[in-house]
C-alpha cells in the first residue's frame, strides 16, 4: 500500500495526526516499487565554499555583480534594467525506512539581467560565475536588447529557417522531447514512442543526434547525488546516434516496463544534454543565412501537443536575418513540427558561446 505526502516543518509538528491521515488515504498499486536499499552514491562536489561565504554575510560580491550588470546594460542604451542574484546554501536529504540515508550540501546560484522589458538572460549553476561568464551575460543581454529596439520591415515568406538560441531550444526539448521520453507517458500510450521503439533501438532522429542525462558533474546546475526515490546519479544516453535507447524511468515505471530505473533530469530541458559532432558556430550559421529569424520569445509553447511535435506559435521577439546580417526586430507566427525538425537533414545545430547545449535552426512556415 502507498500514500503520497509532502513533509515540512508544520507536518512534523503534528506528525501523529498526519500519519493517521496517510494511513487512511493509502492505496494499492500493483506496480508500486519498493524502497531502495542502502548504498553509497557517487561523491559529487555541489557546494562551493565561495558561495557559502556570501550566504554567511559577505554580500559585497553579489552587489558588485549587479552593479557591473547595470552599468553594462546602460552602456548598451538600456533605460530600464532589471537584475537579480540568488545564492542558496541548503542540504538535500533522501532517506527511507530501509536504512537509506543520503545527505549532501549544495549551493544553487542564479544571476539574471533584463533590458527594457525586451530580453533577459541568466546564469545558473551550483557555483559562482567566472568573470568571463559574467561579462558574456552582460554583453549578450545588452546587445540583444539593443537589436530588439530596432523595428524593421518584414515581408513574410511561406517557409524559412528560424534559429532557436540554446535556452529557447531547451524549452522545446522540455516540452516535446522530455515529455515523449517519460516512462509514465510511454507506459500509458500517451507518448509519440512506444516501448518497442526502445527495446528495438529504433532509429528516429538524425544519426548525429545524441541526448543524455549526466548528473555527475561537479557544481553543475543539473547535477545531484540521487533522485528523490534514491536512484543514484549517473550518465545515461536516452538517444544514441538518433536511436531511442531508454525512456526516463522512476522505480514504478521501470518495474512496469521491466527496465532499469534511470536518473531523472533536473531543470527540465536544461537537464537534457545534446551532443552533435562537428557543428559550426552560431555566428557562422547566421552569416550563411539568406533569410531567417532568430527567435527569443514565444507565446503559448506549453499549450502545444507534445506527442505530435506540431506547434503554431506567436514569436513576439525576433530578429530578422537577411543576407547573413541581422536587420532588426520583427514579429511572426511560426508553424512547424519540432520532432520532424530533429529528423530533417537540412536542420542545423550551432555552437553558442558559453552555452552547453547548441542552438537549433530548422525550417518552418512563417506568416
Amino acid at each position: 500500500r502507498f500514500t503520497i505526502a509532502q513533509i515540512d516543518r508544520n507536518v512534523l509538528e503534528e506528525f501523529e495526526i498526519n500519519l493517521e491521515l496517510w494511513q487512511k488515504t493509502a492505496y494499492e498499486d500493483q506496480w508500486g516499487a519498493g524502497l531502495v536499499e542502502p548504498y553509497e552514491p557517487p561523491l559529487i562536489p555541489l557546494a562551493q565554499e565561495e558561495a557559502v561565504t556570501i550566504v554567511n554575510g559577505e554580500f559585497d560580491w553579489a552587489f558588485s555583480l549587479l552593479e557591473e550588470g547595470r552599468r553594462g546594460l546602460v552602456d548598451c542604451d538600456c533605460r530600464k534594467v532589471d537584475g537579480g542574484v540568488r545564492i542558496i546554501y541548503d542540504q538535500q536529504l533522501t532517506a527511507n525506512s530501509a536504512g537509506l540515508w543520503i545527505a549532501y550540501d549544495q549551493t544553487p546560484v542564479e544571476f539574471y539581467l533584463q533590458g527594457d522589458d525586451l530580453f533577459s538572460d541568466y546564469f545558473a549553476e551550483k557555483r559562482l560565475p567566472t568573470k568571463e561568464e559574467h561579462s558574456r551575460l552582460i554583453n549578450y543581454t545588452g546587445e540583444t536588447t539593443k537589436q530588439l529596439k530596432k523595428p524593421t520591415p518584414f515581408s513574410t515568406r511561406s517557409e524559412m529557417f528560424v534559429i532557436f538560441p540554446p535556452k529557447v531550444f531547451e524549452a522545446f526539448l522540455e516540452h516535446f522531447l522530455l515529455s515523449n521520453l517519460s516512462g509514465n507517458l510511454i507506459a500509458n500510450r500517451q507518448s509519440a514512442f512506444n516501448i518497442e521503439d526502445f527495446t528495438e533501438k529504433k532509429q528516429i532522429f538524425r544519426t548525429d543526434f545524441t541526448v543524455r542525462v549526466d548528473g555527475t558533474r561537479p557544481y553543475r546546475y543539473n547535477s545531484f547525488r540521487c533522485t528523490k526515490e534514491g536512484v543514484p546519479s549517473s550518465q545515461v544516453e536516452l538517444i544514441q546516434a538518433g536511436r531511442l535507447n531508454t525512456p526516463l524511468l522512476d522505480l514504478k515505471y521501470a518495474r512496469k516496463l521491466d527496465l532499469e530505473p534511470t536518473p531523472i533530469p533536473v531543470g527540465g530541458g536544461r537537464g537534457l544534454l545534446v551532443s552533435v559532432p562537428g557543428i559550426k558556430t552560431l555566428e557562422e550559421v547566421i552569416q550563411e543565412l539568406d533569410d531567417g529569424l532568430i527567435i527569443y520569445s514565444l507565446l503559448g509553447l506549453h499549450t502545444q501537443d507534445y506527442s505530435s511535435g506540431k506547434f503554431s506559435l506567436k514569436a513576439d521577439q525576433c530578429l530578422l536575418v537577411k543576407n547573413g546580417e541581422i536587420r532588426g526586430k520583427v514579429e511572426a507566427l511560426i508553424v512547424g513540427n519540432f520532432l520532424e525538425g530533429l529528423k530533417a537533414d537540412d536542420s542545423i545545430f550551432a555552437r553558442a558561446t558559453q552555452e552547453e547545449n547548441p542552438a537549433f535552426c530548422m525550417k518552418v512556415h512563417v506568416s
